[in-house]
């Protein structure tokens, strides 16, 4: 065995070291360190035992171990496990204005009773609701 030592044998003074009056303690780790497991991006372990709660209890959403790193929010969907308001800019971002929301524009102006004028590339247009027949 290259390079192999053999320990040396401290019993001898580990003895006069306890009848000198020395005690012999548990050791005490004094440089702890806390990891921080907090990235919220990804699958993370901490979040899977929390989102299977949340599953369990028929929630829709949950609330993950950290904030998310891109909006702060700290809420997730427990079917995705996408944070909420990144999902929702993302399909606001993908959809543009919907049926919905147009909708919505539509029972406005009826409601005040006015029209929209606007311009697009130099062409005049005029958006207003009239009753269909």
């Amino acid at each position: 065995m290259i390079g192999s030592k053999i320990r040396p044998d401290y019993s001898d003074k580990i003895a006069e070291f306890v009848k000198n009056g020395g005690e012999i303690k548990q050791a005490v780790n004094t440089n702890r360190v806390d990891f921080n497991f907090s990235v919220s991006t990804g699958g993370l372990k901490q979040n899977i035992p929390l989102r299977k709660d949340a599953e369990a209890k028929g929630l829709k959403t949950y609330a993950p171990f950290s904030p998310c790193e891109k909006c702060g929010t700290s809420e997730r969907s427990t079917k995705t496990n996408a944070c909420l308001e990144c999902d929702r800019r993302r399909a606001r971002a993908k959809t543009g204005l919907s049926l919905k929301n147009l909708e919505a524009v539509g029972h406005y102006l009826l409601g005040k009773g006015e029209s929209i004028e606007f311009t697009n590339d130099g062409q005049k247009y005029v958006l207003k609701v009239e009753v269909a027949i």
